[in-house]
Formats: structure tokens, C-alpha cells, sequence
């Protein structure tokens, strides 16, 4: 593909030098630029891309695109063409699509936003689309997969180029839905481009990422850009239960579709019965079962059920897809070994979705709920007091520990949960191994274990190093161990 190609078809895209050179590869990332790469510097979070184009053009790159506000920075370079822009992160998303030809618009593309429940929700929702015949991919938190590929995943919503990359593997894979986990992040720092979905939803908004946003309403400002965005063709799936749900129903021009249980919706659940087991409930007066515990899974159900509807999917395929669903990674994810107790991991990392998970626990006590959590490090400091209070006034007993404390020392984390914890009914157990075992030692017949913050993860990140830790494992082998 001819650099001219770009040129003609980015709005904001303008070269100096040859355009007629033939661009094999597109990348903001220097360590992956080949001979014939076009190399966009990105100004990131933490580094900036002008750093590194020698490195790219040192690797073959042939042009290169800067912002235009750091044209004096780079005039003088003579062994690239470069070429300038606006906004970097938004031409690079134009490039992406421009080099894997559109493959969005080859497949249905539904975008799953807020700040809880949206893996369970495509987990759902790829059983959904598999039942009814349909082919489906799936970008989210867990890993990157369709057909019988399968890649871990390093983050919720990759980079523009990644994302189009994987688009594009899917499109050529046959892929006929894509359903995307899309995070705040992502929408702030334009790796997706809204109008490029035929339907997206929207879960719920509670404290999370503030060390981003700074505040709840530019929070929600980044998660709306995905409403506000969305063609008038397109359909936006929302939560009306949710405060900040009842707020983005006016900000889309896209066809509304609610569901909620404790407000008139379009999809309206009602619950008829909670156990272990899974839970019984009607959407509409429809019945239905799936293994999933709790109230919260009955709302990522919903909108589930709504999406399904907007594509004319049956209640008999829907039964039949929930049916095969036992679990969900991570999330509230059943540790059967245990005979006498149950143990649970988590992915609830935040104070409402520590809540949630809290209540559905709540709601399926027999005996004592014993809580196991820690904050991640170099993360939103103001929720962590916040966790500790939720965790203390739902729990029977507590165990604080370390969750990922990346560049913080675990003690000073521990302190700021302590903020929030008044009495006594917890103790303190830095290692998050020795802190699950202490957990499961205790656990008696008919307690439910709660081991919350990592869910599928199978790493722990330390300032130094990363290691191989898994909750899942952690807690088999404390069973063994322990003989319970």
C-alpha cells in the first residue's frame, strides 16, 4: 500500500517528502517497526513516541508521523518521510483502518462498556451468538479469541492497531459478531472509533480508574463517548437502574433499549430464587435458570437477553446457551474442591463491585463469609479506604493482603485500606499466599470464602518482577494442604 493511500484518505494527514513509497506494516510501537513501516509517535501516558523514531527509522521504518505541535522537533530529519498531524492517537486509528481495509465492516461489532460485568457479559453473549449458529469473536479482559484461536490477553481493549489487526484476523477467520469489552481508558485515549459499532452497552458507573479520570464525571464523560458516538442506526443497550445509565439515556442519538430489575425497562428480570446452585428468575415473565450466582449475574443476564433480542435471537437459543455456561474466569468463579465450604475468586477490584459480590454472597449464607483482598498499587488511592469499609461491615472476618503493589510498598496500600476498617474483625497478612491459606484454614462447614481483587489473573506484579500467582491454584492447594 502506497503512502499516497493514507495521505488521500486520513482527514487530518499531511507529508512532506515522498509519497510514493510502498508502507509494508504500520506501528506506534518502535521495537515492532520493519523495512517498509510507517511509524506514528504517540504522545502516551507515561513516554512519548517522538523518543523513539530513530530507533523505528534505525529498524527500517520509511515514514513517520509526528503531531504537529512537534514539527520544529523533527524538520531536520532527512532519512523518512514525515508527515504530520492534528492528533496522533486519532490519525492512528484512521491509518489502522485504512491498512487492514475496514474489516469492521465485514462483521456486527457490539461494544460492551461500564465498570462492572462486562466479561461476564461477553462470555454470555459469545455462548448466545455460538448457539444460534452464529461465528463470534471476542476482545476483552480475559484474552482475544474466535474459531479456535485463542490469545491472552494483556489488556481490555488494545491499541488502535492491535485492535484492527485483530479485526482483521477475524474477518478473514469468517467472524460474522465481534463483541468487545471497552474500556475507559480506550474510549479517552482514542483506540476505538465509536461509529464503528452497530451496538453497544452500557452496565453500570462506580469508582474505578480515578487515578486517570480524576473525578466521576470525567469518568463518565470518557465511558459516554462511546453513546454519543454511535450512528442513529446503531443501538444503545443501557442500564436503567443504574444512576449514571438514566443519565447517557439522552446523550445518544442511537435506538435506545433498557433493562433493569428494579426500574420499568424494556427488559425487566425479576428473581425468584438464589442458591449456590445458580438462580431462577424471569426477564418479562420468561423463565429462566443459569449457574451463575447472585442478583449482579442476573444483571449482566439482562443485557445479555437484550442484545440477543436486538438480533431477533429466540428464548429457546438463549436457554439452551446458558444452559452450557458454568462459570465465567475469575468472575465469582465456584473452587469446587471444597466439601464442607465454599470458595470463591473474584475479580472485584473496586468498592461496588466489592459490594455486589458481598451481597450475593450475603444472599447465599448459610454460615460465615470470610473476605480475602488487597488494592492494586500505583492505582486510585481514594477507593481503598472505601474497599476496607465495604469488605469489614459484609464480612464476617477479613483478611487484608497485597493485590498487585506494582512500585508501592504492600505496607503503605494496607494502611490506606485500614482508613476505612473500624473494628477488629480482620486481620493483616501482607503475602497474599499465606493470606489465602489463613482463609481457607478457618473456613467451616457452610462459610463461603471470598478471595476478591485478581479473578483469572495468574500473576502478581511486584515492584521488582512480575511472578506466576493464581488464585484459583493458591486455594486447591491450600485444600490439599489442609486436608479440608
Amino acid at each position: 500500500m502506497k503512502l499516497q493511500e493514507f495521505v488521500n484518505n486520513c482527514q487530518d494527514l499531511t507529508c512532506q517528502g515522498n509519497i510514493d513509497l510502498e508502507i509494508s506494516m504500520v506501528c506506534s510501537d518502535s521495537r515492532c517497526a520493519e523495512p517498509g513501516a510507517l511509524f506514528i509517535a504517540i504522545e502516551g501516558y507515561k513516554d512519548n513516541g517522538l523518543k523513539y523514531i530513530q530507533d523505528a527509522i534505525h529498524r527500517g521504518a520509511v515514514a513517520v508521523v509526528v503531531e504537529e505541535r512537534f514539527r520544529t522537533q523533527v524538520e531536520d530529519q532527512k532519512t523518512a518521510t514525515i508527515c504530520y498531524t492534528g492528533n496522533a492517537r486519532k490519525c492512528a486509528i484512521d491509518i489502522a483502518r485504512i491498512y487492514y481495509n475496514y474489516p469492521s465492516e465485514s462483521f456486527t461489532l457490539i461494544g460492551v462498556t461500564g465498570t462492572n460485568g462486562k466479561t461476564t457479559i461477553t462470555y454470555l453473549l459469545e455462548a448466545i451468538l455460538k448457539e444460534a449458529g452464529l461465528n463470534s469473536g471476542v476482545i476483552g479482559t480475559v484474552s482475544y479469541r474466535y474459531r479456535d484461536v485463542v490469545k491472552k490477553a494483556n489488556i481490555t481493549t488494545p491499541d488502535p492497531i492491535h485492535t484492527q489487526s485483530l479485526f482483521s484476523e477475524m474477518r478473514e477467520g469468517g467472524v460474522s459478531h465481534v463483541v468487545m469489552e471497552v474500556s475507559s481508558h480506550a474510549l479517552a485515549m482514542d483506540r476505538i472509533k465509536p461509529q464503528d459499532f452497530n451496538c453497544a452497552v452500557f452496565t453500570n458507573l462506580s469508582q474505578d480508574h480515578l487515578d486517570f479520570h480524576e473525578s466521576m464525571e470525567e469518568y463518565f464523560k470518557a465511558k459516554s463517548l462511546l453513546f454519543t458516538g454511535l450512528k442513529s442506526s446503531a443501538t444503545a443497550i443501557i442500564n436503567s437502574d443504574d444512576y449514571y445509565g438514566k443519565k447517557l439515556l439522552s446523550l445518544t442519538r442511537a435506538n435506545v433499549r433498557t433493562f433493569g430489575i428494579h426500574s420499568r425497562s424494556d427488559f425487566t428480570g425479576e428473581i425468584r430464587s438464589l442458591s449456590i446452585n445458580g438462580t431462577e428468575f424471569t426477564v418479562n415473565g420468561s423463565e429462566f435458570k443459569i449457574w451463575l450466582a447472585g442478583v449482579h449475574n442476573v444483571c449482566n443476564f439482562l443485557a445479555a437477553y437484550a442484545v440477543a433480542k436486538v438480533y431477533d435471537i429466540s428464548d429457546d437459543t438463549i436457554r439452551a446457551a446458558i444452559s452450557k455456561v458454568k462459570s465465567i474466569p475469575g468472575r465469582f468463579e465456584r473452587i469446587t474442591e471444597g466439601n464442607e465450604y465454599h470458595v470463591f475468586v473474584d475479580y472485584a477490584h473496586t468498592p461496588d463491585a466489592l459490594d455486589h459480590l458481598l451481597d450475593a454472597a450475603n444472599s447465599l449464607k448459610r454460615g460465615r463469609i470470610i473476605t480475602v483482598f488487597g488494592c492494586g498499587g500505583d492505582r486510585d488511592r481514594g477507593k481503598r479506604p472505601l474497599m476496607g469499609h465495604v469488605v469489614e461491615s459484609k464480612s464476617d472476618f477479613a483478611i487484608v493482603t497485597s493485590d498487585n503493589p506494582r512500585t508501592e510498598d504492600p505496607y503503605t496500600i494496607i494502611e490506606d485500606i485500614r482508613k476505612g476498617i473500624k473494628g477488629t474483625n480482620h486481620v493483616i497478612i501482607p503475602d497474599r499466599r499465606e493470606a489465602i491459606f489463613r482463609a481457607i484454614e478457618l473456613a467451616q462447614k457452610k462459610d463461603i470464602v471470598l478471595i476478591a481483587g485478581k479473578g483469572h489473573e495468574d500473576y502478581q506484579i511486584l515492584r521488582d518482577r512480575t511472578i506466576n500467582f493464581d488464585d484459583r491454584k493458591v486455594a486447591r492447594e491450600a485444600m490439599a494442604a489442609l486436608g479440608k
